[in-house]
């Protein structure tokens, strides 16, 4: 009974062991694609930039206030 229970133990360690492998093995794999994704966007978001590619669209920041579709909210 003990040699069983010896046997069930190393079995269930060797489980184990190769769980961790292969979740350390996919979870590496995982994060290297998400570094490799992230560092295209940047890539070509600069080279969009220097390109002069984005110069025809005007950020939000320094377009012109226009309040003329606003009613009137004045205080009286």
């Amino acid at each position: 009974m003990d040699r069983q229970l010896r046997q069930l133990e190393n079995a269930m360690a060797q489980a184990m062991l190769f769980e961790i492998i292969i979740s350390s093995i996919v979870i590496t794999l995982l994060f290297m694609a998400l570094y490799y994704a992230i560092r295209a966007g940047i890539r070509d978001g600069i080279r969009d930039a220097q390109q002069g590619q984005r110069a025809g669209r005007e950020p939000a920041r320094e377009r012109a206030a226009t309040t003329a579709h606003l009613p009137d909210f004045r205080a009286d």
